[in-house]
């Protein structure tokens, strides 16, 4: 959004949607990269120290994160070392030029330096030689400049932390290096890893004083298929639900104890949930119920909350821009701060179609409203943010898939118990679920987001459910006395 009325969104813009995102239950604000750039998604930086003119200047960024932190938000950058923009001035030096002082900061493939490593092979993306204790010095300043934004030196006024680009690209000393530094001027910053890994066994070593968090792509994997490809998931009711219980076991056993971890249904390189389970609302709300619902901490993708669809461009001028496309906002697609930046004729906004937060805002059973009440039953709950996980063995249907959250009592807060279920299957479900609870039973059961009872779980026996096509549910059990 921007407030300056050319379409384009700024930093000032998002800062007047802060209430907005608080309302939503966001804690922490991620932002894609905010510095110089030629392209539109700014992940080819020329300037480290100084944001893209048009987002807006320092005093924005601190006037945003003065007011997301009086709101209880946090600001996280994206930071981007792996590589450079072609047109960044220390490449623009160090490019056929073997006496500069910066030869020495990419990673050439010839000693004429004019031929080099790039990300994933495009030329615009020069690699960073972090072999070089020069660029391993000028990443910990990065990110010493945007924690002192007052210039003060007072290091908790800054960002809260950093988003790490492309993280596996980068050797594991540089981040080390990095924590270190980050955690000496602050010891409350955060630091969360984009490693796009797909097998859990190769996640653990990130949390080696490296980083806080890392993104769950095994997990996203098991949900969502093909980041480029929609309606081959688990999500969409291609796939069973086998694998998410195997990816959360190994995650268990094998990342250190405390760990911290980001789920996610969709993110700005993937094709949007939306257009993964091909415009199904049902199904989107179920997706909602499980990221909500999981450990973790959840991730919500702006515009996911309200079902805006966008999938991988088939040919150019345009690629990822249709999975990035413009919050929208209004009904008409019309309004104060409302972006043009992208509308070619086949985009996927589009004026009255019931995808937008003035739509939604307010309106029982909206896919907005289920975020909003699943976020709000997230954080009243200590059992859903941080209780213990435990799947549960599901007999008659492959479709169905179960686990328990459990919080004991803690500094006031009673004991909870809750049950999650979600049928991936196109047609409705009879299920028989185990449960391996503390206490043995009976429970009675309520739908928490509905309030609507449900049978009671009994002592000692399966829970037998219906559940409809598609559908989830989230249940608060309450422990009852068993009958004399």
């Amino acid at each position: 959004m921007r407030r300056h009325g050319d379409g384009i969104g700024d930093l000032a813009g998002i800062t007047a949607q802060l209430d907005y995102l608080a309302g939503l239950g966001a804690t922490a604000l991620w932002l894609t990269p905010i510095r110089p750039s030629p392209s539109c998604h700014g992940y080819d930086v020329t300037g480290y120290l100084a944001s893209k003119p048009d987002l807006g200047a320092r005093d924005d960024l601190i006037a945003l994160v003065q007011a997301a932190s009086a709101r209880g938000v946090r600001v996280i950058l994206d930071l981007v070392v792996d590589h450079t923009s072609d047109k960044h001035p220390f490449f623009q030096d160090a490019w056929d030029n073997p006496q500069s002082n910066l030869a020495d900061w990419y990673l050439w493939t010839n000693d004429d330096r004019t031929a080099y490593q790039s990300f994933g092979g495009y030329k615009g993306m020069p690699k960073l030689n972090h072999a070089n204790p020069e660029v391993v010095a000028y990443v910990l300043e990065i990110a010493r400049f945007w924690m002192d934004l007052n210039g003060d030196r007072n290091y908790a006024d800054g960002v809260d932390g950093f988003r790490c680009d492309v993280a596996k690209q980068v050797p594991l000393a540089t981040w080390q290096a990095r924590r270190a530094k980050t955690r000496r001027l602050n010891p409350q910053s955060f630091l969360l890893a984009e490693v796009w890994d797909m097998n859990a066994r190769n996640l653990g070593k990130w949390y080696d004083d490296a980083f806080d968090a890392v993104f769950n792509f095994p997990l996203y994997s098991d949900l969502a298929g093909s980041n480029d490809v929609s309606g081959d998931s688990l999500l969409a009711g291609v796939q069973r639900p086998d694998m998410v219980s195997y990816t959360l076991l190994c995650e268990s056993k094998l990342l250190p104890p405390g760990f911290q971890i980001v789920q996610f249904v969709n993110n700005h390189d993937t094709n949007r949930v939306m257009s993964d389970v091909e415009g199904d609302w049902v199904r989107a709300r179920t997706a909602a119920t499980l990221n909500l619902t999981l450990p973790g901490a959840p991730m919500i993708y702006y515009g996911e909350e309200t079902g805006m669809k966008g999938e991988k461009g088939r040919a150019n001028p345009y690629w990822d821009e249709y999975r990035r496309e413009p919050m929208d906002w209004y009904t008409a697609e019309t309004g104060p701060g409302m972006l043009t930046w992208f509308k070619p004729k086949n985009r996927y906004n589009a004026p009255d179609d019931g995808i937008s937060v003035q739509e939604q805002a307010g309106v029982a059973g909206s896919l907005l409203s289920r975020y909003q009440a699943l976020t709000a039953l997230r954080q009243a709950h200590p059992a859903l943010h941080r209780g213990a996980f435990a799947p549960a063995k599901v007999a008659e249907s492959k479709a169905v898939y179960a686990y328990s959250r459990h919080a004991p009592p803690d500094a006031g807060s009673p004991q909870e118990w809750f049950l999650v279920i979600l049928n991936f299957g196109g047609e409705p479900q009879q299920a028989t679920i185990e449960l391996d609870l503390a206490y043995p039973g009976p429970y009675s059961a309520v739908d928490a987001l509905g309030c609507q009872p449900w049978p009671d779980v009994p002592a000692g026996q399966p829970y037998q459910v219906e559940m409809p096509a598609a559908s989830s549910v989230v249940l608060q059990l309450s422990p009852k006395p068993s009958s004399p």
